[in-house]
């Protein structure tokens, strides 16, 4: 009877994080069969519940409980994180948890039922792992005692060789057990660093109005926009009026081709040359910003009610000043209530650093823009996702080639919405005055113009060079030519058409706030004002850790895949140019209103 009770406790444990499971096994089999990956996948979780189960029946209890309490609360920081997110926890997720221990009370009160869940699984597979067993014969308490822990250093040793990767889907205690044992060894051998203080001197304090935007797009491939091709599609950035001066980089490599690396990367300022320890371990921007006399403000658009995003945490939120998001915005108009956000920090006279993350074009598109911004046809389905900002599910597109032109055209229609009629609102009402904004996207995006099936656009483990080609555009005024340290970026345009890369964009930031430009690049390389000297490549293997070496992706722009042009049907009385240069419907912008909700 108490043996029951132990597996029905353990089995109460494993159906509360079930639901990665679920999803992977999902991934693996729709939708297509990935055989290989299941066989390989089915293993180890076979192997992990294999030793949860005999790690219940181990006959010396001081063995058995340490054994309980280890995974159990090991098993509490990845179902709270993934309970939270609703996404798989990795490596380098599971270190920024740890980094923000010291925050548990604020994380309580934002995260308190995703900690309750982790809680309730850990406290299940506590007590089904830890309570007394029967005794069992005496050729069996080795083995009893030996297995649970070969399995954990077995799974400990594949994800040390995989740099961190391999964990998706398997039971959360085992997964944080893991990772632990990982991290214990970085700090061990000094990989992981305590977050440093700012050092650099500032030579130029700033003074008067003058603000520094970062304006991060999501999933817009730089070959898309009117900006950089006679077939993109209307961006709101050729000309702006209003005296913003716009200075076009053209197509630039980003650092890697997935949200979260890149994000994190731009906000730490890693070079190509060294990333981890420096994102890892330097400070971030807004402790520079905050150091400079900037008042620090982010406007996360994709994410609601103070859930972090692409690897934020809490020591980073410390230095903010403001946080703003839109949680009562539906998902279509944030982007454009983010517009009326950063207008207002624009028009307020004062002098702030800020971060602003877009949600653009990340899938699911078949809802990011309204019914009279359907310019190109056929579209994707509509109606599904509307408030959906951004999932992995492919429910609804089956990768075939029929289903890229309908994908194509629907990316289409949601830049001419979330680009083009998004920098109409923002430059329409903003006075640029001495502010200087950078805008640039995370990632492109592979739409699979040169043919061909499957559903990832991006993160894929063998990339097409369009997933790291981004648009890189900075708008500032006549004006601010003249003031003392202004960077002449018409010259900067033109030394970087073409070749820049997201590395460039943090030195660039921290020489608008004033810092020294020498002690800058001694440290984080060249600005945007240096011609690249770098290849022309992103990272696709950035979570490099654990002794693994990046994977870099070169892009050669004289074989890169443009938009196909026969993808779609003209709007009914204009021809095929005028269909792709098309301004973004004037009544819509008219009607849209300012969105309520903001925060």
């Amino acid at each position: 009877m108490r043996a029951k009770l132990k597996i029905v406790l353990i089995s109460g444990a494993l159906l509360l994080g079930s639901a990665e499971m679920v999803a992977r096994l999902e991934s693996l089999v729709a939708p297509q069969w990935q055989l290989l990956g299941l066989a390989a996948y089915s293993m180890l979780l076979g192997l992990c519940l294999v030793g949860m189960f005999a790690a219940a029946f181990i006959p010396v209890a001081p063995v058995r409980w340490a054994f309980a309490l280890f995974i159990a609360l090991a098993g509490v920081i990845v179902e709270t994180y993934q309970s939270s997110v609703e996404d798989h926890m990795p490596y380098d997720a599971f270190i920024s948890m740890i980094n923000a221990s010291g925050s548990l009370h604020e994380a309580w009160g934002q995260y308190a039922g995703a900690m309750l869940i982790g809680g309730a699984q850990a406290a299940l597979l506590l007590l089904g792992i830890g309570l007394s067993t029967h005794r069992v014969g005496r050729a069996h308490s080795r083995k009893l005692i030996a297995s649970p822990l070969l399995i954990l250093l077995a799974l400990a040793g594949i994800l040390f060789v995989r740099g961190g990767d391999g964990a998706r889907g398997l039971p959360s205690g085992y997964t944080g057990a893991a990772y632990t044992l990982l991290y214990g060894y970085e700090r061990a051998t000094e990989v992981i660093q305590p977050r440093q203080p700012v050092t650099l001197p500032v030579i130029r304090p700033p003074r008067g109005d003058g603000d520094i935007v970062m304006l991060i797009d999501e999933s817009i491939s730089g070959q898309y926009l009117d900006i950089n091709s006679s077939r993109g599609i209307y961006s709101g950035l050729k000309a702006p009026g209003k005296g913003v001066a716009t200075h076009n980089f053209g197509l630039a490599a980003s650092i890697a081709h997935c949200s979260a690396a890149v994000n994190y990367t731009l906000r730490h300022g890693g070079t190509r040359d060294d990333y981890i320890r420096i994102n890892d371990s330097m400070p971030s921007i807004w402790a520079y910003a905050k150091r400079a006399g900037l008042e620090t403000v982010y406007i996360d658009v994709p994410r609601t009610r103070r859930i972090f995003n692409n690897r934020m945490d809490e020591s980073e939120l410390k230095d903010i000043d403001q946080w703003i998001e839109f949680d009562d915005v539906p998902v279509q108009r944030r982007d454009h209530a983010a517009a009326d956000a950063l207008a207002g920090l624009l028009n307020d006279g004062k002098r702030q650093f800020i971060y602003l993350q877009k949600i653009g074009a990340h899938f699911p598109i078949h809802d990011k823009y309204p019914d009279d911004y359907m310019r190109f046809k056929p579209a994707l389905p509509r109606g599904a996702f509307l408030d959906i900002t951004d999932t992995g599910d492919r429910t609804g597109f089956s990768g075939s080639r029929e289903s890229w032109v309908s994908y194509r055209n629907s990316y289409r229609n949601t830049l001419l919405w979330n680009v083009g009629a998004f920098f109409d609102r923002l430059l329409g009402q903003a006075d640029l005055g001495n502010s200087t904004i950078i805008y640039t996207a995370d990632h492109g995006q592979n739409l699979h113009e040169r043919g061909g099936t499957g559903v990832i656009t991006h993160c894929s483990p063998d990339p097409k060079p369009e997933e790291g080609l981004v648009p890189l555009v900075v708008l500032d005024t006549a004006q601010s030519a003249g003031r003392p340290g202004a960077i002449d970026w018409d010259a900067a345009a033109v030394t970087g058409r073409n070749r820049s890369s997201h590395f460039q964009i943090f030195p660039t930031v921290l020489a608008l706030m004033g810092y020294d430009a020498k002690a800058v690049q001694s440290l984080y390389g060249d600005d945007l004002t240096t011609r690249n000297r770098a290849p022309f490549a992103f990272n696709y293997r950035f979570n490099a850790r654990l002794g693994r070496s990046p994977s870099w992706k070169t892009i050669d722009l004289a074989h890169i895949a443009w938009p196909p042009e026969d993808d779609f049907r003209p709007v009914p009385g204009a021809t095929r140019g005028q269909a792709v240069a098309a301004r973004p419907p004037a009544r819509s912008l008219a009607r849209a209103g300012t969105p309520p909700g903001t925060k």
